[in-house]
């Protein structure tokens, strides 16, 4: 029997991540499989795995044209977007000899895959929870067409079998990429250790130093208190270290050129204030946190679904109460689990110091993230499923 042909599409940088997740749990099934992955948002990695295929090109929103954001939208239209989208699409034409197709995303992932590549395509839906909003009915009349569709929680599976989709939930797929590598952060064990998660699009560089500018204020106000602050600074493999170090230096912190490699890449220190630049070991880094802030999408989810409080700075000028529409979805996702503060560094310490001493409500952020994240082991049954049926195309 000839080996599985799968090809993975993605669309979007969290969802590349889950891709990722799947593709592994694939090969350790079947390690003869040959798995590529294409992602219609950002780029892949050069030395990825699954390799990277297809037309890709990084856009000034890094993907977030959701809701028809008129100027994101603008953006990447006049950076290609649409020249993009055909060449993707004609990509798509040319893969009618593949086994199974994986769609990792929103419906217009599902769409596309199944109007362009016309294989048995599994829906793996990672854009929508009923916890947020449902699928609309077009949505589901689309899902109707994939072989299966793994939804994120069991509130959303059951909504849509309702709409008579062939819906599974088999746990998050996003809690399969939270691994630990033994890596040793150099923790102090008297020390608040605060995870930062800047996210993986352009921002990240700017959005990492801003929450050091509140590192800084939170630091001194540790100090009055004799315990140091420790921040493990996560880098996405779609940033550059150099450009977060830049931007970190700028608002106060010297950081130590970066080492080759992967774990800690620059480090630097201000009073009681340690920051550590650590890339490779997102696991590691949660395991050892007494809290993060977040500005990311997926990372910020994985955080929560571990147990640990993620806190979020609203945009500047911006009261938490009308956050903008990417953080307020999350804030549905996840509920209490999810503290949106004044991105203010004063005020946003002042809250977050009064959050640390108010060990009630940790304990419920906690469990609130759990519940809403689910337990890992979605990766193996998507995999399961998609080698099912690629045995089955062989068998036809």
């Amino acid at each position: 029997m000839k080996s599985a042909d799968i090809l993975l599409v993605s669309n979007g940088f969290g969802e590349m991540a889950i891709a990722t997740y799947i593709a592994r749990a694939i090969r350790a099934q079947a390690a003869s499989a040959k798995i590529e992955h294409f992602p219609l948002v950002g780029c892949a990695p050069k030395d990825a795995w699954p390799p990277g295929v297809g037309p890709q090109k990084e856009m000034p929103s890094g993907g977030l044209i959701a809701y028809w954001n008129a100027r994101n939208l603008a953006a990447d239209l006049s950076a290609g977007l649409g020249g993009l989208t055909l060449r993707q699409y004609s990509f798509l034409t040319r893969q009618r000899a593949r086994d199974v197709i994986v769609a990792v995303g929103d419906v217009y992932c599902l769409a596309l895959s199944l109007i362009a590549a016309r294989r048995p395509t599994v829906f793996v839906a990672t854009a929508k929870s009923d916890y947020v909003a449902p699928h609309s009915s077009v949505e589901r009349a689309i899902a109707r067409s994939a072989a299966t569709t793994f939804a994120r929680d069991d509130a959303t599976a059951a909504s849509l079998r309702a709409g008579g989709v062939r819906a599974v939930y088999a746990g998050n797929i996003m809690m399969d990429g939270v691994e630990r590598t033994g890596l040793d952060l150099g923790v102090r064990p008297d020390a608040l250790v605060i995870a930062v998660l800047p996210g993986s699009r352009a921002d990240a560089s700017s959005a990492a130093a801003a929450h050091v500018e509140r590192l800084i204020a939170i630091a001194e106000i540790m100090r009055g208190r004799g315990r140091p602050v420790q921040a493990l600074v996560s880098i996405a493999p779609s940033v550059d270290p150099a450009v977060v170090r830049e931007e970190i230096s700028h608002v106060g912190v010297d950081m130590t050129p970066p080492r080759l490699g992967e774990g800690i890449v620059a480090s630097g220190d201000r009073e009681n204030l340690k920051v550590a630049l650590v890339r490779g070991a997102f696991g590691d880094m949660i395991a050892a946190a007494d809290i993060v802030l977040g500005q990311a999408g997926t990372a910020n989810e994985q955080a929560a679904g571990c147990g640990k409080p993620v806190v979020a700075a609203a945009q500047p000028g911006e009261a938490p109460e009308k956050m903008q529409w990417y953080r307020m979805r999350q804030k549905r996702l996840l509920g209490d689990a999810l503290l949106v503060l004044p991105a203010q560094p004063q005020q946003f310490a002042l809250e977050l110091v009064r959050l640390i001493d108010d060990p009630k409500r940790i304990r419920h952020m906690a469990d609130t993230g759990r519940e809403r994240m689910g337990r890992a082991g979605g990766a193996q049954a998507v995999a399961t499923a998609v080698l099912s049926i690629a045995a089955a195309e062989a068998r036809s």
